[in-house]
């Protein structure tokens, strides 16, 4: 008995090693799971792929080794480690990770706390408020907002974006930007280099001064000014303090000292090209270093960008066609829709009413196109770009990005828009932007060309971390016993909980129209883009303070609850209860 236990002892000893190493290795072409199998390196190697190194630069066929977070090895004869996690490449194509110029992703938009009134602050001098109530927080570091679990992190990364260029959210000057990855557990791990930029918007204080675009402007000159002369002292005190006063400290005028260095740059967010010239001659005026952002109206500004010189970041949000608009035109693309346009037509009498309907939906297409073209005209005129996602719907993304193809851009400089040239412009481009051994891992791994309708995204690798992209899974349809189709028409009573408060909102909805009121809003607005998918309703607003805003709600009966994006404020959540209609 006691030699046939050591016996079968022995045995197990001896394929305890095998069976270990059986685990932890995965069969050639495998696909691991790395949260059922330990790991002891983070070592993968991506094999017989298609690598884009850079936009027009190739190899056919080749590997790529990971480890560490960094690119170790890329080339046609590059060895597999053996102890890489080896993923078969074949029929894969492999591009370096995209990088977003500008967004919020990972900054969720404050929410007021249930049960808690919002603190009303009595402004004694509302021409010179308290600096946080006039949107001036420019020394806020966008490192401290962060949070991990943001959904649009995800959503971001499984349409092949890496890294991004984050700022908080807010008001004029909201604060200051930083590098992150769009992987991590924590912050901390997220954060790729922090304060790499000052963030400003035109987006005016409500209230107080400054109220208007114009005096954001003049607040940001009156600012710049004043820290200029703050930052003379200090630069005098610290040379030779004798004989002189020291500098008093102010975190709003001390947040430009890095600005006026030349080692940090204002990113500006603009859209509308008279704020893009209003921009401009702030730059020309004050000379700091500038990069631009958004830029949605730039086609009409594109000589003033090229002699200025400044790097840009071109929005990834297009428009769409109004709901009604789709509907009645299905057959006819926006191209096809445009050729019908008359300049010159007249109608006489109230017969012609359809006539002059069409000939404006018409019309509406031609601008629609310009927006399109954009990115290809601003190409032409040599432009470099980068692209910021930010009021961009992720979904949306690669799509847009395909109509900017289908509208003159070049495969190759979209593809530089998202890699490298983005890269080079934020300064990262010696450790991101393309794939090269001591890079950053940072990659996408697609089914086949990048800009083609039918690839897919399968994997994308952040700072060397895996993850596998999967379809979303399409709920099945029962033949028996269906819910009834949901239904929009009717009066909705709405909330929308701000940061200032609990706001009521009016929806009111009739067949493909609707309208919206609310106590923040002046005046009625109509409402653009209504379209409902399922329970999906969708919607946009045009405001005179905020611009456009967008609207997500999730129908179940008689209730609804969903978002609603406000530029300059975030994306604040909103219930609906259906006071009135339709009849069930």
């Amino acid at each position: 008995m006691q030699l046939r236990r050591f016996f079968w002892t022995g045995l197990f000893l001896v394929a305890l090693p095998y069976n270990v190493e059986a685990q932890q290795r995965p069969q050639q072409g495998a696909t691991p799971d790395l949260r059922d199998v330990p790991v002891a390196t983070r070592t993968y190697a991506i094999t017989n792929a298609r690598i884009v190194v850079a936009p027009g630069q190739e190899i056919p066929r080749g590997t790529v080794v990971l480890r560490n977070g960094l690119i170790e090895a890329v080339g046609p004869d590059v060895s597999v480690p053996t102890d890489a996690w080896v993923l078969e490449g074949d029929s894969l194509v492999v591009y370096a990770g995209f990088i977003d110029g500008l967004s919020h992703v990972g900054v969720p938009a404050p929410r007021r706390k249930e049960n808690q009134e919002p603190a009303r602050r009595r402004v004694e001098n509302p021409g010179s408020p308290p600096p946080e109530l006039a949107g001036l927080t420019p020394d806020r570091d966008v490192r401290t907002l962060l949070k991990a679990d943001d959904p649009a992190i995800a959503k971001l990364r499984r349409i092949g974006f890496t890294m991004a260029h984050v700022v908080p959210r807010g008001r004029m000057l909201p604060g200051q930007g930083a590098l992150i990855f769009l992987r991590g557990q924590t912050p901390e791990e997220m954060v790729y280099q922090g304060q790499v930029s000052l963030f400003a918007q035109l987006e005016p204080a409500q209230g107080v001064y400054p109220a208007t675009d114009m005096a954001v402007l003049a607040r940001f000159r009156q600012l710049y000014r004043e820290a200029t002369r703050r930052h003379q002292h200090a630069t005098l005190y610290a040379a030779n303090p004798q004989g002189l006063q020291p500098p008093a400290y102010d975190p709003v005028h001390a947040a430009f000292f890095p600005v006026l260095e030349g080692r940090l740059p204002v990113f500006f967010y603009v859209e509308e090209v008279l704020d893009i010239h209003r921009v401009l001659a702030l730059h020309r005026q004050l000379n700091f270093p500038l990069r631009l952002a958004g830029l949605s109206g730039s086609f009409d500004a594109l000589e003033q960008l090229k002699a200025s010189n400044i790097p840009l970041f071109l929005t990834l949000d297009l428009p769409e066609a109004p709901r009604d608009t789709i509907r009645a035109t299905q057959k006819l693309s926006d191209d096809s829709l445009a050729a019908r346009h008359n300049t010159y037509l007249h109608v006489s009498s109230y017969q012609d009413v359809s006539a002059e309907i069409e000939n404006l939906k018409a019309r509406q297409a031609k601008e629609r196109i310009k927006y399109y073209e954009t990115a290809a005209r601003m190409h032409a005129a040599g432009l470099r770009f980068g692209f910021s996602t930010r009021d961009a719907d992720p979904d949306k993304i690669l799509n847009n990005l395909r109509t900017m193809i289908k509208y003159g851009l070049p495969q190759e400089a979209a593809l530089a828009a998202l890699t490298i040239d983005a890269a080079r412009l934020l300064g990262i481009d010696k450790a991101a932007g393309t794939i090269e051994a001591g890079k950053l891992a940072n990659l996408v791994v697609t089914t086949g060309p990048l800009f083609e309708e039918k690839t897919r995204i399968r994997y994308v690798f952040v700072a060397g971390e895996r993850f596998e992209i999967k379809e979303p899974a399409r709920p099945s349809r029962r033949d028996e016993g269906e819910p009834m189709p949901a239904r929009a028409e009717g009066t909705w009573s709405c909330t929308v909980d701000s940061p200032e408060g609990s706001i009521d909102t009016t929806l009111r909805i009739t067949g493909q129209s609707g309208t919206l009121s609310s106590s923040a809003i002046p005046r009625e607005l109509f409402l653009e883009n209504l379209r409902l998918e399922a329970d999906q309703l969708s919607f946009s607003v045009t405001t005179d303070t905020y611009g456009r805003v967008d609207a997500r709600l999730t129908l179940r009966g008689d209730t609804a609850e969903g978002t609603i994006d406000v530029p300059g404020v975030g994306v604040l959540p909103i219930h609906c209860t259906r006071t009135s209609g339709p009849e069930r």
